[in-house]
């Protein structure tokens, strides 16, 4: 067994690093320089069902002579979706073919859509696991939370029943009862949740009095929110936990397997500093390895998350005293 070897999902990988869904890892060729650069797996760019479906409606609506025939709306409607997820299908599977590491798909969805229609060809192209990743912006005041929160349920129970790989839910902060969220998840059987995904956030072009889309990349202090729910959380999990948001050190990832964490997503590190940092945060966890004598992640993974610790009323605490008081 290599000293950094760990396991995810059931998956063995080589080291904890994960490159999530992102621009990094729309392509092979991309995919490809992630491996060289030392990742652990990948997570191929997602597909995304809003995506998909506009697609169909914008082609629909450029073919009106054809919708004069029976079933023609239908027809462009499932061309257009076959199309986009044959094309994903395609990535992933050069992608299981070029890679030694695990590749693990992955779809951003709003609904029980289509794309459940083809979870089982995501096994057969031979994706290694499949991540879920969903969020409702709960904007409307007049749905009640447990209904938001029934519709997580029924898209997870329906990929779970589907999906016969593994199956992570990279998931949001923004629940009343995270806790119990994830619990819930792992009782329906999900393989690892991956903590937390980071969103688009919109911001105002004031010249031009428009929204525009912001790229809101993490920065090396965004990391804390993360710490202490995979610190509260591992223990008392079947399912694994995938740390993820503000990794940009071996300090960070570190402080990440020390709270119980399986694995970590990084994405905008690398986008900051280059492919190069990934060998620059395991050559760190190395080096901590030796200095703590860990031969292995079983030696130390976990060791201070919060069932764990004397007193783990530290990693509860929402306001600490000691913390306030400081003077600046």
């Amino acid at each position: 067994m290599e000293r950094l070897e760990t396991t995810y999902m059931g998956l063995t990988l080589k080291n904890p690093i994960i490159v999530g869904s992102s621009p990094l890892t729309s392509s092979l060729d991309k995919l490809k320089k992630c491996e060289d650069a030392g990742a652990g797996a990948v997570v191929v760019k997602s597909i995304f069902e809003e995506q998909i479906e506009s697609d169909a409606k914008r082609m629909i609506a450029g073919s009106d002579e054809f919708l004069v025939h029976a079933d023609a709306q239908t027809f462009v409607e499932e061309s257009s979706r076959n199309y986009y997820i044959d094309s994903y299908l395609s990535l992933v599977e050069q992608a299981t073919d070029a890679l030694d590491i695990p590749v693990i798909a992955s779809v951003n969805c709003t609904s029980k859509g289509a794309w459940l229609d083809y979870v089982e060809r995501f096994s057969e192209v031979g994706a290694d696991a499949l991540e879920l990743n969903k969020f409702i912006l709960p904007t409307d005041p007049s749905v009640e939370q447990g209904e938001i929160l029934n519709s997580y349920y029924e898209v997870v129970k329906a990929a779970r029943s589907i999906c016969k790989f593994p199956l992570a839910i990279k998931m949001s902060s923004q629940f009343t009862s995270l806790a119990n969220v994830v619990k819930t998840f792992d009782k329906m059987g999900v393989d690892a949740v991956v903590l937390f995904n980071r969103f688009y956030q919109p911001d105002i072009n004031i010249k031009t009095l428009t929204i525009k889309p912001t790229i809101n990349l993490s920065d090396p202090n965004d990391y804390y929110q993360s710490l202490q729910w995979t610190a509260l959380l591992s223990a008392y999990l079947n399912c694994d936990i995938c740390a993820s948001t503000g990794i940009h050190s071996a300090e960070t990832l570190v402080k990440m397997l020390l709270s119980g964490a399986k694995a970590v997503q990084v994405c905008s590190a690398v986008m900051k500093h280059g492919h190069a940092i990934i060998g620059t945060m395991l050559e760190g966890l190395l080096r901590w390895m030796d200095e703590h004598d860990a031969n292995t992640f079983i030696d130390f993974r976990g060791k201070v998350a919060h069932k764990r610790m004397d007193d783990p009323s530290h990693w509860e605490r929402a306001q600490y005293m000691k913390s306030l008081n400081v003077e600046f």
